[in-house]
């Protein structure tokens, strides 16, 4: 008796078969609705392209597509029609919303034709879509209710518990449930508890039904509230033994389906009342519910369904000591057992196939996320490596640079060159050091290239290892984000190092190079000039005007180097503070334009402190083109917001560039400009002067800080 109501776990599966037909008469409203919505799609497709008849056709077919998921799977093949020209039309479209809906109509319609194998693949192509960076998607719940639906439905129970509770615990997190989404999620409570039941995990099912319950009440839908107590009726039948409170719970959905006067409803009860009698030993109230579980069965042609209600019979009969009809109940169950069983095991070996296409589908997913995870954390690797290269290579311009114009202003600067010289030595060690480093990186992103190719090598035995797979993908993943969090770690070291050292030889510049030329130039301004022939005069003001020159230069080098602004206030103050000093000591009128920032600024973003660091070294090297090359007496600087882009526009009114030859200069502000997968645009025209184009994706949505 028990192992028999034991069966009764999949009738509610079977409901929709036996009662078909008053069900699609229940619904009948939605297929007007639908004729509406095909009427009006046609009058739509024969207007005119644009974008407005366009976003109406999704709609409509959208709305089309909804209506037929809400209808049995008499018409889930009008469903797949339909969704296809919607997912078509969305492809064409570029609208990812309406791919996503398209995509989870037709897992919802592959279940309903039980096409397993299909539903789990449109179902990771789903889940694909919405881990996309570019598409937003609030719907990772209806994903995890699908794979639940899947795997109960090919009676993988473990794993059906294992996605019911990521959708339970996403939508138990959401404030303020609709009405449909208590629905929702009284039914994941409700496959979650059916197959914890079946698992053995008697306190899990118990509190998974009482949740159904808890929810069917919160919805306001009686037929809902009465199939959530039937389910806990069974509970207490199946797992209690409990016939007094299984029997409340019964009553009180007959109840309901009684006064709603839904048929279906009552119907489902059957077998349970069946059961319920036969515990109490009332074999002659158990028997007029078996005979109408047998009519219902019949007349649905649901062998299932008949084949228990015949057992049912026939234990009646035997607890009325009626042993020949008892054994004619039997005889008539046993045949058409006989007869189903060789269409049972074709079902058995298609169960199995599909559950071994389904494992394989999943662990293909997962290496091909993985394959794919190993590619892009070796691309950003590379370009770790490169960017590392780039920037050593811009110190030692720079430190070589400055040694070239000590040793030409003065030969009083020898000594202090010969400091830089010792002090450029211990950066080439630091270097040296940071590039050990590196190479320690790149022979750990070749060991992790060896295992990518091992890890190719055994794809072909993964399909039978499939736990084992998922064990070495866990550790693996494990592995990799040690690995980016000690790159992280390497680059916030490197980058305050670069900080410290530019302040170093900044105030080495400053204190010592900028205080030797202050000497020179006031004992230079000792000497009587008048008492000198003439030529010596000129050779004089020429020394004076290049000690000068030297002083202005070492001034404004050890201030760029890392402009104590910038450090302090951030990207706005320091170029506006820079703008103001050209203005004070050159003969070119600047002006700045900031507005740009100020709206990234006001919509709640700031730029990271790597990013300020390269726009106002770009700015000072185009700056420094101007002040140079150029002759102009007036240049601009502009920001731009354009949407998620930061654009930057320098021009000046000189001479322009004449036979333009890339200088360092320019090499470094492109080489910048690419750090930030930027894109830099010059324009020049002789006699009409410069015009620089930056344009710098800012993608984040906010950063620590704007200081270096």
């Amino acid at each position: 008796m028990i192992k028999s109501h034991l069966m009764k776990k999949f009738i509610p599966l079977l409901i929709l078969s036996v009662f078909s037909f008053g069900i699609v008469k229940a619904q009948l409203p939605n297929l007007g609705e639908i004729e509406q919505s095909k009427q009006r799609l046609t009058e739509i497709s024969k207007q005119p392209f644009s974008f407005v008849n366009d976003t109406l056709q999704l709609f409509y077919l959208n709305k089309i597509c909804k209506n037929y998921s809400l209808l049995t799977r008499l018409f889930a093949d009008s469903g797949l029609y339909y969704t296809e020209k919607l997912y078509q039309k969305s492809v064409i479209a570029n609208n990812d919303i309406y791919q996503l809906r398209a995509l989870f109509f037709y897992s919802n319609f592959y279940i309903k034709k039980s096409l397993y194998t299909k539903a789990l693949e449109v179902n990771l192509s789903t889940l694909k879509k919405c881990e996309e960076k570019n598409v937003i998607c609030d719907d990772v719940w209806k994903i995890n209710l699908r794979f639940g639906q899947i795997y109960y439905n090919i009676k993988e129970y473990d794993k059906t518990v294992i996605y019911i509770k990521k959708a339970i615990e996403y939508l138990e997190g959401k404030p303020n449930l609709s009405t449909e989404l208590h629905l929702q999620l009284a039914e994941c409570y409700r496959l979650g508890g059916v197959s914890s039941q079946i698992l053995g995990n008697k306190e899990m099912a118990k509190n998974m039904f009482l949740n159904v319950v808890k929810h069917c009440e919160l919805s306001k839908n009686d037929i809902q509230i009465a199939f959530a107590q039937s389910v806990m009726g069974d509970y207490y039948l199946d797992i209690e033994r409990n016939t007094e409170e299984a029997k409340k719970y019964l009553d009180e959905a007959d109840k309901i389906f009684t006064s709603k006067a839904y048929l279906q409803g009552k119907a489902s009860l059957y077998s349970s009342y069946v059961t319920l009698y036969k515990l109490k030993n009332a074999p002659e109230k158990a028997e007029p519910y078996a005979k109408l579980m047998l009519a219902n069965a019949i007349e649905s042609k649901n062998n299932s369904v008949k084949y228990q209600a015949l057992i049912d019979l026939s234990e009646i009969s035997e607890l009325q000591n009626n042993a020949q009809k008892a054994f004619a109940y039997y005889k008539e169950a046993m045949l058409l057992r006989d007869s189903t069983q060789k269409a049972q095991r074709i079902n058995d070996l298609t169960e199995i196939q599909k559950r071994y296409d389904l494992e394989k589908m999943q662990i293909r997913y997962e290496n091909e996320k993985l394959i794919q995870q190993r590619g892009t954390d070796f691309l950003q690797k590379q370009y770790e490596i490169a960017k590392l290269k780039s920037e050593k290579l811009a110190q030692d311009f720079n430190l070589e640079s400055i040694s070239r114009k000590l040793e030409n202003e003065h030969a009083l600067a020898t000594q202090q060159a010969l400091k830089i010289e010792s002090d450029k030595q211990k950066n080439q060690q630091e270097r040296l050091s940071k590039q050990l480093k590196v190479n320690e990186l790149s022979n750990k992103l070749m060991l992790e290239n060896q295992q990518q190719k091992s890890l190719l090598i055994i794809v072909g035995l993964i399909s039978l290892l499939g736990i084992s797979a998922m064990i070495y993908n866990f550790i693996l993943r494990k592995k990799n984000r040690e690995l980016l969090n000690k790159n992280h770690e390497i680059q916030e070291a490197l980058l305050k190092g670069q900080s410290i050292e530019r302040k170093r030889v900044a105030n080495e510049l400053h204190d010592n190079v900028g205080s030797l030329l202050s000497a020179v130039r006031v004992s230079l301004l000792t000497l009587n000039s008048t008492k000198l022939p003439n030529h010596d005069q000129k050779v004089y003001l020429q020394i004076q005007e290049m000690v000068e020159n030297a002083c202005r230069e070492v001034r404004l080098i050890s201030h760029n180097l890392l402009p104590e602004e910038l450090e302090k206030f951030g990207l706005e103050v320091a170029l506006e503070k820079m703008i103001e000093r050209l203005n004070f000591s050159t003969p070119i009128e600047f002006t700045l334009n900031t507005k740009g920032l100020k709206e990234y600024y006001s919509d709640g973003i700031t730029i990271d402190r790597k990013t300020a660091f390269h726009l106002y070294s770009i700015c000072l090297e185009l700056i420094n083109n101007i002040l140079k090359h150029s002759g102009a007496t007036d240049a601009a600087m502009t920001f731009r917001k354009k949407e998620k882009t930061l654009e930057l526009f320098v021009r000046d009114n000189g001479k322009g560039l004449q036979n333009y030859l890339k200088g360092q200069g320019l090499t470094s502000v492109e080489e910048r400009v690419e750090a930030m997968n930027g894109i830099v645009e010059i324009e020049s025209e002789i006699g009409e002067g410069t015009r620089t184009h930056i344009s710098i994706p800012i993608t984040q949505p906010a950063y620590a800080s704007s200081q270096i």
